[in-house]
């Protein structure tokens, strides 16, 4: 190999020549959504076929059942720091599970197919990524983002969950309502997202922010840019709609039928165990999107050269919100992956901004996503298993069919 042969390797042209005839074949983003989903199973073991293996679900996750056969009742199961007490206004998926008739069966397993329909919506969420992508940067860049994102926790919620939080479900919702650009799918599925988590709702910023930069070919210069040019065509002004309607519907159901969501650090729900948590638990922040803080913390930088001050304040205000409300409970990880619609935003100005150098850069930030084995942090460190290794775990599933 010659020395010009060695420094093309190292700047990765032969793979930029590979995936550039990869793009030119037919229905390339759906092959690579779903070659990158096959991936994400893989690497991610399904953590809800657990739920075979328990004689009787219903008994173990009642609150999720009773939900789903009551969805407007105010009975709080479990003690009032449980996940069961914390979900009077998450109504997306018991509403789901009630029209599927979830829970009609005597054991209860039925309710994995919830877990199924989640995990199969990978596959357009990771289409609709390369999609918002693929609108402002190349095929390649498109493809180098994606399969980074594959390799993160962003990617694996499809798969991990079991716990009934449904993470996933509002993920998928968060990014539809990025995807499309009619007002009445924005609308329908940022509300949704909404009433899957409350975590979403802190999320609809990132999103007002994203959409107001799409508007404006992704520049602020001035405080007043920060509000939409049309209160009735602009795509942002809607996300603001979606806040409006998500309190007055929350006001509503809490004095009609007296839904209530425990908070204060008895129920591990308060700014107060900040500290605790940023000094035991600080890594968390970093396993969350892995390489993708290169592209966020470049975004800043290159905002900061270009005179964009207000444009990076405004993300790091946003970024400090998201990190703020993810150390204020105990699941750190899960919480601050809802910011990730922020580091879309990131990725695009990077990508802009650094036209030339963009792919270098992003294949940079695929391989750390890719040497950093995917972690979920809460009270403790928990390296997710791969299914292809998890041979015992699914005998025993295998066994309890």
């Amino acid at each position: 190999m010659t020395l010009k042969e060695l420094y093309q390797l190292s700047h990765f042209n032969y793979l930029y020549t590979y995936i550039e005839k990869f793009t030119q074949t037919s229905f390339w983003q759906f092959k690579l959504a779903l070659v990158l989903s096959v991936f994400v199973f893989l690497t991610t073991y399904p953590n809800y076929l657990d739920i075979l293996t328990d004689p009787s679900p219903r008994t173990t996750f009642d609150y999720f059942f009773s939900k789903s056969e009551a969805p407007f009742a105010p009975a709080v199961v479990g003690h009032t720091g449980s996940h069961g007490a914390k979900i009077a206004f998450r109504l997306t998926i018991p509403l789901l599970a009630k029209a599927l008739r979830i829970g009609s069966t005597v054991t209860g397993k039925d309710v994995v197919l919830i877990f199924i329909i989640q995990s199969l919506l990978l596959l357009p969420f990771l289409w609709g990524f390369m999609k918002v992508v693929n609108r402002h940067l190349d095929n390649v860049s498109t493809v180098l983002a994606v399969t980074a994102c594959s390799a993160t926790y962003l990617a694996s919620a499809f798969f991990w969950d079991y716990h009934f939080w449904f993470d996933a479900y509002a993920f998928f919702f968060l990014l539809m309502g990025m995807f499309f650009r009619n007002r009445i799918a924005i609308f329908t599925f940022l509300l949704l997202a909404c009433f899957t988590d409350e975590r979403a709702v802190i999320a609809l910023l990132s999103v007002y922010i994203f959409h107001l930069l799409e508007e404006r070919n992704f520049t602020l210069t001035g405080f007043r840019e920060l509000f939409p040019r049309s209160i009735l065509s602009s795509r942002a002004s809607v996300v603001v709609l979606v806040v409006g309607t998500y309190v007055l519907v929350r006001l509503l159901l809490t004095t009609t039928f007296s839904l209530r969501t425990p908070s204060g650090e008895n129920v591990g729900v308060s700014v107060s165990i900040i500290p605790f948590q940023l000094k035991h638990r600080l890594i968390g922040i970093l396993f969350s999107f892995e390489g993708f803080w290169i592209l966020f913390g470049m975004s800043i930088v290159l905002l900061i050269v270009n005179r964009q001050r207000l444009l990076a304040g405004v993300l790091l205000a946003c970024l400090l919100l998201h990190i703020v409300v993810a150390y204020s409970v105990y699941d750190i990880t899960r919480s601050l992956t809802y910011g990730f619609p922020l580091f879309i935003t990131a990725l695009l100005i990077t990508g802009k901004g650094l036209a030339k150098e963009r792919k270098h850069i992003l294949a940079v930030v695929l391989l750390c996503c890719l040497v950093v084995p995917t972690h979920y942090v809460i009270y403790h460190i928990i390296q997710i298993p791969w299914t292809i290794t998890a041979w015992d775990e699914l005998k025993l599933v295998v066994q309890s069919l």
